[in-house]
C-alpha cells in the first residue's frame, strides 16, 4: 500500500484517544509535542499518562468508550487492549469522516503515526505503512546521527535570515534564489550536522556580501 505523506497542524484538530495504557500514552505524548490537546476516554490511566493529563490539563472521560465519543473529531486513536472496541471506535470515526488510527492494526487504520525526529523546525518522519514499526524505529535511530540539534539551529537561523533577504532584495526573486543556492550547499549541511554554528555565520555573511 502506498501512503500519501502529509504533515498536519494538530493544534487545529479535534483529537480523541481511546485507551489508557502504554500505547495510548505514546500517542498522547506525541500529540502534545505537536501542539494538540487530545481528549482521552478510558476508565483507568497509566501513571505516566495520568501525569500528562494533570500537567497539561487534558480532558479525561474516566469511563469505557461509548457510542458517540468518536463523532465530530478530526483524528481518532483507538488504543485499547480490545480489538472489538478498537474496531468500533474506528468505524464510528470513519463513518463521521474522521481519520482513525487503530493500534496494532495497519489495515484497519486510515493513517499511521510515523517514527519522528524533531529538531526545532525540522521534522523527519518515517513510516513502513504500519507493517514494520520496529524497522521505522531503527531507521530513525540511524538518521538521528544526521538530523542533529545543529541542523535544528541552522533551520531556525535560516528562518530569521529569510526576512533579511526579502528586505534586502524585495523585488528581485532571481537574486534571492541565487543567494540561497550559494548558501545552502552540501558543505553548509556538513557544518550544520556537526553543530559548527560559527562557520555557518561566516558562510551567511560571505553570501550576503557577494550577492
Amino acid at each position: 500500500m502506498s501512503l500519501y505523506p502529509i504533515f498536519v497542524d494538530a493544534a487545529r484538530c479535534r483529537v480523541l484517544v481511546v485507551g489508557g495504557g502504554a500505547v495510548a500514552c505514546r500517542k498522547v505524548r506525541g500529540l502534545l509535542e505537536a501542539g494538540a490537546r487530545p481528549e482521552i476516554v478510558s476508565p483507568a490511566l497509566s501513571a505516566e499518562l495520568a501525569g500528562l493529563v494533570e500537567t497539561h490539563a487534558l480532558v479525561h472521560h474516566a469511563r469505557v468508550y461509548q457510542a458517540g465519543d468518536a463523532l465530530r473529531r478530526h483524528l481518532v486513536f483507538a488504543a485499547t487492549d480490545s480489538a472489538e472496541v478498537n474496531a468500533a471506535v474506528a468505524a464510528e470515526a470513519e463513518g463521521d469522516r474522521a481519520l482513525a488510527s487503530v493500534a496494532d492494526d495497519g489495515e484497519g487504520s486510515a493513517f499511521h503515526v510515523p517514527a519522528v525526529i524533531r529538531r526545532d523546525g525540522v521534522t523527519v518522519a518515517l513510516s513502513t505503512g504500519g507493517a514494520a514499526p520496529l524497522l521505522a524505529k531503527r531507521l530513525r535511530e540511524r538518521l538521528e546521527d544526521v538530523v542533529t540539534e545543529g541542523v535544528g539551529r541552522a533551520a531556525r537561523r535560516l528562518v530569521a535570515l529569510r526576512t533579511e533577504v526579502q528586505a534586502r532584495w524585495p523585488g528581485d526573486e532571481g537574486r534571492r534564489r541565487a543567494m540561497w543556492t550559494s548558501l545552502v550547499t552540501p558543505a553548509f549541511l556538513d557544518d550544520a550536522v556537526a553543530g559548527r554554528d560559527a562557520e555557518l555565520e561566516t558562510r551567511i555573511a560571505r553570501c550576503l556580501s557577494q550577492s
